[in-house]
């Protein structure tokens, strides 16, 4: 079964993840220079991630099984999400997304960038 590419209507960043993008964007503009570096670099594969999304929403991410859903998911967004994708960024980073329909389309809601300890242990992987 084939299943239909939905409509993007636009990517936005939620409450715990757009504080971390402006920090990127800001350290990419005025930090040390390895600050600066890896804040580009970071940058970079989330400009990667978006083009992805436009092209197809439902493949720039990994789906990610429900046990597997970050423990603050809810506390932090609710009950109501009704999927959740993760994708990788530089500096083994990692975002998780959620396809939300709307009328006319759907929107992507990036929720959460995260580094590799964080993400770890948030999904159940790290037990620290």
């Amino acid at each position: 079964m084939r299943v239909t590419r939905p409509k993007l209507l636009g990517i936005d960043y939620a409450a715990k993840a757009a504080p971390v993008l402006e920090e990127w964007r800001r350290l990419a503009k005025v930090g040390t220079g390895d600050e600066k570096r890896l804040a580009k670099a970071k940058l970079k594969s989330l400009t990667t991630f978006e083009a992805r999304a436009w092209t197809n929403p439902l493949t720039a991410g990994d789906a990610v099984a429900k046990d597997r859903w970050p423990g603050d998911l809810v506390r932090d967004y609710g009950a109501d999400i009704p999927n959740l994708f993760r994708f990788e960024l530089a500096e083994r980073w990692r975002g998780y997304y959620a396809l939300i329909g709307e009328p006319g389309g759907a929107r992507i809601w990036v929720l959460y960038l995260w580094d590799h300890r964080t993400y770890s242990k948030q999904s159940g992987y790290s037990k620290k």
